[in-house]
């Protein structure tokens, strides 16, 4: 099995697990002892196989989509001749197509930075499909001090190939948490997005009221999805805090994302906070682009900690 790359901060006693050979997951992230992430099965089982798990990509789109062909940005999507493509228990496309995907150009800067590069077009297996010619380039950077850690997350899209390349990608933490149903979530001020029974977004839904910052329990009985739009005023935190026991995890909205999905199996072991540039099926649905010559970036950074940790207001 191919050899991961171990970023390490010892201010803040944290270390990053990276594996650049499938799909640059983030298998561990461990502060002061304790793992941070969440696994669905042992390491090297779970890089054999293309289940979601620690910090995961999803690219070129989050979740799912309603269709495997589409039309976007003037280009035709079609991913029936994808080889890599994952589907869910609907048999509707998922998670993008790189979650096991071995070929980056990496750097290393400093024990606690490292990034990752690939040039789309330089693959035909993929520009067949996804004909998008552009630079994609990942960021991880560990950082902060005892007792509170950070690991920051920069994703960048750069169209530099001549052509408008859609923004609808996302990322999947798993959080660990010692029982979802006993794990308390504060969310944002946001917009509820109503899914129907395959968890895509309704169509000719009306947008809903928005919602003021609240605290709640997650997972209690039930699996609970469910996708907010973004709406922070000037000033607010942009973001959601996950409690659990005595850990607290926050994951905040830096900048480039837009929406977020919660995601708890009932009496799992795990809740999931995901940032998102756009909503689901956004790709089938209309998205922003970005424009020719031009670039886009999207961070959101993980603050983990203790409850009296000085976390984000």
């Amino acid at each position: 099995m191919d050899a991961p790359c171990v970023l390490l901060d010892e201010r803040s006693q944290s270390r990053l697990t990276i594996e650049p050979h499938f799909g640059c997951v983030a298998t561990s992230w461990i502060v002061a002892g304790n793992e941070r992430l969440a696994l669905p099965a042992p390491r090297e089982q779970f890089l054999a196989s293309v289940r979601t798990g620690g910090i995961p990509l999803l690219y070129p789109y989050a979740n799912r989509l309603r269709s495997d062909r589409c039309e976007v940005a003037g280009k035709q999507v079609d991913l029936t001749e994808s080889h890599a493509l994952k589907r869910d228990s609907n048999q509707l496309p998922i998670h993008g197509l790189l979650l096991r995907w071995p070929h980056w150009k990496l750097s290393q800067a400093g024990e606690n930075c490292f990034e990752a590069a690939m040039n789309w077009h330089d693959f035909p297996e993929l520009m067949r499909v996804y004909p998008f010619a552009h630079t994609l380039r990942l960021r991880w950077i560990l950082g902060g001090d005892r007792p509170t850690a950070t690991l920051a997350v920069t994703t960048i899209i750069e169209a530099n190939a001549g052509c408008a390349v859609p923004i609808a990608f996302g990322w999947h933490p798993y959080l660990a948490v010692d029982l979802a149903t006993t794990a308390t979530i504060a969310l944002p001020r946001r917009v509820p997005i109503a899914l129907d029974e395959q968890g895509l977004p309704q169509r000719g839904a009306r947008r809903g009221a928005v919602v003021a910052r609240s605290s709640e329990n997650v997972g209690a009985n039930q699996d609970t999805l469910s996708q907010l739009e973004l709406s922070a005023g000037e000033g607010e935190f942009n973001g959601a805090t996950l409690a659990n026991g005595t850990a607290r995890t926050q994951i905040a909205f830096s900048t480039g994302y837009r929406f977020m999905q919660v995601y708890s199996p009932a009496g799992a072991p795990f809740v999931c906070i995901e940032p998102m540039a756009a909503a689901t099926s956004a790709l089938c649905d209309g998205c922003q682009t970005v424009a020719a010559g031009e670039s886009f970036a999207a961070t959101f950074t993980l603050h983990s900690g203790g409850v009296g940790s000085a976390l984000l207001a």
